[in-house]
């Protein structure tokens, strides 16, 4: 009896072993199939271990998402209006400098003196070109950020301008402001169409199509061009200066990096740009204290220039009939000596 009694016994201790390791093998392929259910120490390093290329066969880091907030967006990214990612704005969280300097957005320029139809006793108008890259000109390549993280280079502050509508822009197809020109098509000129282009997953090995353009470097704006007009104000016995137009001009270059042709992104009405430039102020190689706007920049003619064109019968420029570079510079210098001239000969003495 007793034999029998440990029999069942040590069967029913056999039966109970094999049920408590197959819940524990079911329980385990649960576990390992549901990811969720691991702790987050062993989900960060299976994140961090290394990841076999296929195509390949190395081993690849994948790359660790970029910090987003709380939209989900990257706080040093954002899509521009093209779809480009750009630099935002990031504000100078402490004083740069010994005091703090007002934010002088609220200027606005000096209003022209009215000249009558009558009191126009004499006119021209020439086209000049600012180049950049000479001495004179070192603001127009100061592309730094300021206190506001807004970037001080003259071709962003005109085109963020035209991206914000607070001005328009014209098609350079002629220089009298007749055919308005939107900001995708100025920016289409400057990066080229959106190309679908194959690429290879470097982690995946797997081949898709992505979206892609040309990054605008800014460097490619070495000249600007301005048209102007030249009054003699009998009213005032004074000769005057308005500048009509400014059109940026991108440059096209050569395989070894020399210029070959320069040619008007888009022209910008001058009068309305005025206060848009009298909120911006430009650098001062000699005294970092005494600041000055764009605006005051043009309108006291603190930039060197070279006549390009004058009006005329055929509508040439001087490039046109003159192909000698350096005869070209002095037929422009004779044109700004004739405007002086007029000037004085009006007097007597």
């Amino acid at each position: 009896m007793r034999a029998v009694i440990l029999k069942r016994l040590g069967w029913s201790a056999f039966l109970a072993a094999v049920v408590i390791s197959s819940a524990d093998a079911q329980s385990r392929r649960r576990g390992s199939s549901t990811p969720a259910n691991n702790p987050p120490e062993q989900e960060q390093q299976q994140q961090n271990a290394p990841v076999t290329n296929p195509a390949t066969g190395n081993p690849v880091q994948v790359p660790a998402p970029p910090p987003t907030d709380p939209s989900g967006v990257a706080p040093s990214l954002r899509q521009d209006g093209v779809g480009t990612p750009v630099d935002t704005p990031r504000r100078s969280l402490r004083i740069d400098g010994v005091s703090e300097r007002s934010p002088n957005r609220d200027r606005v320029p000096i209003t022209y003196d009215h000249i009558r139809e009558d009191d126009k006793f004499w006119e021209k108008q020439i086209w000049q070109v600012i180049d950049v890259r000479e001495k004179m000109n070192i603001p127009f390549q100061y592309n730094v950020e300021d206190e506001n993280g807004v970037n001080q280079l003259l071709i962003n502050i005109l085109l963020e301008t035209i991206k914000n509508q607070e001005v328009e822009a014209f098609n350079p197809i002629d220089d009298r402001f007749s055919t308005p020109m939107s900001y995708q098509e100025i920016m289409t000129k400057l990066t080229g169409e959106v190309r679908t282009v194959r690429s290879i997953d470097p982690v995946t090995g797997e081949e898709k199509l992505v979206e892609t353009r040309d990054e605008f470097n800014p460097e490619t704006i070495r000249q600007y061009k301005i048209k102007e007009v030249w009054v003699f104000d009998k009213e005032a016995s004074a000769l005057k200066v308005r500048i009509l137009g400014i059109a940026p001009m991108v440059a096209r270059l050569n395989d070894d990096g020399s210029v070959r042709a320069s040619m008007p992104l888009f022209w910008v009405y001058y009068p309305d740009l005025r206060p848009v430039l009298a909120k911006y102020d430009v650098y001062n190689q000699n005294n970092d204290a005494a600041t000055m706007t764009w605006e005051d920049l043009f309108e006291m003619r603190f930039f060197s220039s070279f006549v390009v064109k004058e009006k005329n019968a055929f509508n040439r420029e001087i490039q046109h009939y003159i192909k000698d570079g350096v005869m070209r510079l002095l037929e422009g210098q004779a044109i700004k000596d004739k405007i002086f001239n007029k000037e004085q000969d009006l007097w007597q003495y």
